[in-house]
């Protein structure tokens, strides 16, 4: 089983605070804190894609590791924003890193997409094909948020952001995994343009108005389905693996609507001992898990050795969860 050896995170330095996005989505900043829990997120300058920010992250993660780019052997990242419609994100990180000619493969698992990816790599690290994976998992959303009024509802929630951990097969790290997706509900929340669906041109100039290029959720079935599956996700890797929720020192857990992370915390009984991320970052989607994971070890609330749930749904309709030895 891969342990994590070294991990790291960046946030771009433009902060965005509530009032900042008051006038143009036509609400006050208190009507923003009350909807979505988010009191401010980051934002990337122009120009700036999620390979940037996961590079800055991956720096901060070899070095904690005392490794260089050049002892990775395999590259998995996670994103729902990829910095373009191909080659994959994975493919400019490993040029910015100097990772050589290793395997960059990209996952599309969205807000779960790093518990998706650890169990990727935990596959291949099992099969004996690589030893060190680096995963990473970044986000631009502001590029591609409405804000107008039509967009109040969706685009404060959202924040960009980047982290990486890299993996060791020398070592017991990942101790359970439940990763599922029910796809009779993806259009409760997602992005249909642009879309090859469309010939002779994925987006057309007609289709601007309509919008259908943001994301849209349908609040109250995503606020309610996300508690109800973070709670199973959390209870089933409790089960996988034969360990009592006592034991688990912390709980990371992360939703686009911080309240339904909250609702399924306080369900399983772990409130006093759990971490909702996003109240300074925004929701930054698959990276939102690895960044609160690494702001909790600057805090010492977490340290080496101990048992960590992390647990989270979202698009897809995805859910998952992990139990990491630390």
């Amino acid at each position: 089983m891969p342990k994590i050896v070294g991990m790291g995170y960046f946030l771009p330095s433009r902060r965005v605070d509530n009032r900042d996005l008051a006038e143009d989505l036509g609400l006050s900043a208190a009507e923003i804190q009350r909807r979505t829990g988010v009191r401010s997120r980051h934002y990337a300058e122009q120009g700036i894609g999620p390979s940037d920010l996961a590079c800055r992250a991956a720096k901060i993660a070899l070095a904690e590791a005392g490794l260089t780019s050049q002892d990775v052997e395999f590259l998995i990242f996670a994103t729902m924003t990829p910095d373009v419609a191909f080659p994959g994100s994975g493919c400019y990180l490993q040029e910015k890193l100097g990772c050589g000619t290793v395997g960059a493969l990209d996952l599309r698992a969205q807000c779960c997409g790093f518990l998706f990816a650890l169990e990727v790599a935990e596959q291949f690290v099992r099969a004996g094909k690589y030893r060190r994976v680096l995963v990473a998992a970044a986000e631009v959303h502001s590029s591609g948020l409405d804000f107008s009024p039509s967009g109040a509802e969706v685009t404060p929630l959202f924040g960009d952001g980047g982290a990486t951990v890299l993996l060791d097969g020398e070592g017991e790290g990942l101790l359970a995994s439940a990763i599922h997706t029910d796809a009779t509900r993806f259009e409760q929340f997602w992005c249909e343009f642009p879309t090859s669906r469309r010939p002779p041109a994925r987006f057309l100039s007609a289709d601007l108005p309509l919008g259908r290029h943001y994301p849209h959720l349908d609040a109250a079935s995503v606020r309610h389905d996300g508690a109800v599956h973070i709670r199973a996700a959390i209870e089933e890797v409790l089960s996988n693996s034969g360990i009592q929720k006592q034991r688990v020192t912390r709980f990371f857990v992360q939703h686009v609507f911080r309240d339904a992370a909250f609702a399924a915390l306080d369900a399983l009984g772990v409130l006093d001992r759990a971490t909702v991320g996003g109240e300074d970052e925004g929701h930054v989607a698959a990276a939102s898990l690895p960044i609160a994971l690494c702001r909790a070890r600057e805090r010492d609330q977490v340290n080496s050795g101990d048992i960590v749930c992390l647990a989270t749904a979202g698009a897809g309709m995805n859910r998952a969860a992990a139990l990491l030895r630390l």
